[in-house]
Parts: C-alpha cells; structure tokens; sequence
C-alpha cells in the first residue's frame, strides 16, 4: 500500500512519494536493497523509516501493516522498501523527461500541510522522527515530483488508448463501390481514380456495378457513422483516408470496396480526455502497469532480512519461517517505532 492510500486525508500532500535515491555510501556490507543498479545503505533505509514514521503519524496510524509476530519496525522497513522501489524508477523517469518541481510548488505545499494540521502539530511529529523542516521541504518535493510524472504517465497511456481506438472518435460520411473480386475491384479503383475522373463518375459508376443492394438508390452513399460502426478492415481503410480521397482496393467479409472519403471528423484527444480518465480501465492502471514492467527482469533486489520483492504486486513481503526459499530475516536496522 503507497502513502497515497494510507494517508489520503493529508491533503494536499497524501500523494504517493518520489525520491531520487543516493548512491550507496560505499560500506562494505550487503545493502539493503538495489534498485536499478543502485544501493539503498541500510541508513538511508532507516532515514526513511523515520520519514514514513512522520507521515504515518500525521494521520495516526501505523507505518506498515504488521505481519504474525514480526516487529512495527520491521513492518515499517518493508513499507518503506515498498515505496522506496516506486520512488527509485519515478525519479529516473522524471530526470529522463525533464519533469521539475519548483521552489514555489514545494512551499506551497509545507505551507498548505501547516495550515491544514497545524504547525505546531506538523514541528511535533518532525521533532518525534528526528526530522528538520529541511526534511520536511524535501519530502516535499518527492510528493510533488511522483504526482507530476504518475501524471504523465497515465496521460501517455491513455492517449495511446485513443489512437488504438481512434475509430470510436471519428465520424465519417463515405460512398463505396462494392465488388465480388480484387480483379474488379482494381478496375474500378483504376476507373475513379483517372485523371479528370469526379465524385459524379463514382456516384454513377456505384450504381452501375456496386452489388450492395441499396447502390441503385443511394450510389454508394452509406452516410455519416462513427467509423467503429463498420468491420475492422473497413473502418481501417476508412480513417485513412483524408476528404476526396479514394482507398485502393480493401476486402472484407462482404467483398471488395473501393472508398471515397466526403466527410471526416475525429474528436480531439483533450475533448476525450476526461471520459477516458472516468471510465477506462487504462486511467487506473497505466502507472501500476508501467512501474511493474520497470521493475521486471531482477531490476530490483532486496537483501532477505527486509523480505522479498513480488513485481507482480510491487510489494516488499514478509518472509515467513515457513518459506522455503529465503531464510527468517532479522530484524531491521532501522530505528524504534
């Protein structure tokens, strides 16, 4: 569980955090976790554990679900992993991407958090995790920096979700000339498309030799349609295609089509936007679904006395004394709860 769904009533701040995690400092013991190629030292897992700590305080619960007999600390030292793993590769995202937090954004922020919980509440719980307001500023700007790039990344996902389904936002208004075989189907195409040749010799040439029953009323003219209304091919060959443009030959389960775009509206994506974002499967999961192929491939490894890392549900496990693939972990080396 992130802090954003644990902490959701410290607003604005109760976003899922960001952070741009240091190089190891070099000891020669086993680090508590690598994540992309990069160590976390068991201290600045125990920094962390404090930071978790002031959250989790703030809203009065627990840093971490504690697991049978395991210590709060322990669970607090898996919280944090867990978040720590998202925050590593949002933070090279961010630096990849040139996504920035200003000095403004990140003041608000302290100051929102103050004025929603009291300063003096807020000084208390940074005192009680051995925290400054400097720590306070920068955590911060993690909150701020990993709501801008989940952001990003839902945006990303879910405008490749309307160019995939791009038929569903776009209106056309075609005539076609519909024929048995390709070989027909190319001269036709070879007799609309001559030079000097009008949407007239098209009309007329549908009424002639089209065998779709209603072309000898209407010349070809299936009217105006959202564009997934028709067979995938069809609709295809269809939103290709710009006004007055004619498609070469398309086959379909009814034959062979020749297609002469009149009319063509697509809805733009930000007219789309926040129906997608209401209704599609893609808004909620885009960032879950990027994070676990970020992780995949042994991206991330945890030393076994925090547990184990599951990339299917991003989440640093308890390792039992049942399990068989992992002995018991210690304690962690992180401080009191």
């Amino acid at each position: 569980m992130t802090p954003r769904s644990r902490l959701r009533s410290v607003a604005p701040i109760a976003l899922a955090l960001c952070l741009a995690l240091l190089a190891s400092c070099g000891s020669s013991e086993a680090p508590a976790a690598t994540l992309g190629g990069v160590d976390v030292t068991d201290a600045q897992l125990a920094h962390e554990q404090d930071v978790f700590g002031f959250l989790a305080g703030l809203n009065q619960q627990p840093c971490g679900t504690v697991e049978g007999d395991e210590t709060a600390e322990a669970a607090c030292a898996r919280f944090a992993l867990t978040n720590l793993i998202q925050e590593h590769f949002v933070a090279v995202y961010a630096d990849a991407n040139d996504i920035k937090v200003t000095d403004a954004q990140v003041k608000q922020t302290v100051s929102q958090l103050d004025d929603n919980l009291g300063k003096k509440a807020v000084d208390d719980q940074l005192k009680a995790h051995d925290l400054t307001r400097a720590d306070l500023s920068d955590l911060a700007h993690r909150i701020l920096l990993f709501g801008a790039v989940q952001t990003q990344v839902t945006a990303d996902a879910l405008r490749q979700q309307y160019e995939d389904d791009i038929a569903n936002y776009t209106t056309v208004q075609v005539d076609h000339i519909l024929v048995k075989t390709k070989a027909e189907a190319d001269e036709v195409y070879a007799q609309v498309t001559a030079p000097g040749a009008t949407e007239q010799d098209f009309l007329d040439l549908a009424k002639e030799v089209s065998i779709d029953p209603s072309a000898k009323q209407n010349s070809g003219s299936l009217g105006s349609a959202v564009a997934s209304t028709y067979v995938p091919e069809f609709a295809a060959a269809a939103i290709a295609l710009e006004p007055g443009e004619i498609s070469k030959p398309v086959k379909t389960q009814f034959g062979w089509h020749v297609i002469r775009m009149g009319k063509k509206d697509v809805q733009p994506f930000e007219d789309v936007k926040a129906q997608l974002l209401r209704s599609s499967d893609a808004a909620t999961t885009a960032f879950n679904d990027w994070l676990v192929d970020q992780v995949s491939g042994g991206a991330v490894d945890i030393n076994p006395k925090y547990g184990r890392f599951d990339e299917k549900t991003l989440q640093v496990q308890r390792i039992s004394s049942t399990s068989t693939d992992t002995a018991t972990p210690s304690a962690p080396a992180g401080p009191s709860a």
